[in-house]
């Protein structure tokens, strides 16, 4: 059997990641995060050379109360019971 070689557009994909749909992507995802965490917290998107990053963290001293108690951040990403 023939081995299959696949050759990855880098440039292209580094230019697809920096995109405002991805940017609106993964803000939409944030954003549900924290609303599942619930009240006292927020999130924040930001373009890092070729990639969008968000974060999602307590913002008020309850809602990092509630994050060291409960781990609600992780449960709203489902990884947490």
């Amino acid at each position: 059997m023939a081995k299959t070689r696949i050759k990855l557009n880098l440039a292209g994909f580094n230019e697809l990641r920096k995109r405002a749909e991805v940017e609106s992507i993964v803000t939409s995802e944030a954003e549900k995060i924290s609303a599942i965490a619930g009240e006292g917290f927020a999130s924040s998107t930001h373009q890092y050379g070729s990639r969008v990053v968000a974060r999602v963290y307590p913002i008020t001293a309850k809602g990092m109360a509630r994050e060291a108690k409960h781990g609600l951040l992780s449960k709203a990403v489902g990884g947490g019971g």
